[in-house]
């Protein structure tokens, strides 16, 4: 007979995600560290840890199974409800309802990273989505999203780059010309100087520039 998954992590029923894997990683690391005794208590210590392993995936779609019900489309205030200001584009209002819920799950990250995207606020939305994938690993879709956000980061960086590198040759550009047309106003300086000189000279019967 299968044993309660609640019962093996140590945990109640409405137990959040967040609590199911605080209380799977405590116990984990406690069996992680007897796995490689010898004897039966190496093997004992593998079982349990293979069976923790399951409960806290049975958990884990329990507790999403129980969240989808709650926030189904009669909630005023459940994930169904935000998903539709969110497309909607109403994201004040969805961020308070988001706000207003007392559970964080992994849901609940997943909907704040959608109003952070929408905000073009994307390495906060990227943060959001890898604490919905720690509290639900191996989620598709949250991996998914994670995915395209961090090409959306890496393509914008790539863009500010770009243009930092055309600004700087710009730049760079101004300063020679600038550089080349001081160059070009000293030499004529130079040479109105010595015209004024050779012309003083051949006045007073003398020629410093014997060329001209």
């Amino acid at each position: 007979m299968p044993q309660d998954p609640y019962v093996i992590l140590g945990i109640k029923r409405d137990a959040s995600q967040a609590e199911i894997l605080e209380a799977y990683q405590a116990k984990r690391s406690v069996y992680s560290a007897h796995v490689f005794d010898e004897g039966e208590a190496g093997a004992e210590a593998a079982r349990r840890l293979e069976e923790l392993d399951s409960a806290y995936q049975q958990a884990m779609e329990l507790s999403h199974e129980n969240a989808t019900v709650d926030d189904s489309d009669s909630s005023d205030y459940g994930y169904s409800a935000i998903k539709k200001l969110i497309e909607s584009k109403n994201l004040d209002e969805a961020q308070r309802r988001l706000d207003d819920m007392s559970s964080r799950d992994a849901e609940w990250h997943y909907y704040q990273a959608n109003i952070f995207y929408q905000r073009s606020w994307f390495n906060e939305c990227k943060r959001q989505l890898e604490m919905a994938i720690s509290l639900d690993p191996g989620n598709a879709k949250y991996q998914k999203v994670l995915d395209s956000v961090k090409r959306k980061i890496n393509g914008s960086n790539a863009f500010e780059r770009e243009q930092s590198n055309v600004n700087y040759n710009n730049t760079a550009s101004n300063r020679t010309y600038s550089q080349n047309a001081d160059v070009a106003d000293g030499i004529c300086t130079a040479c109105q100087a010595l015209w004024c000189a050779d012309c003083c000279c051949e006045c007073m019967g003398g020629d410093l520039i014997r060329c001209c």
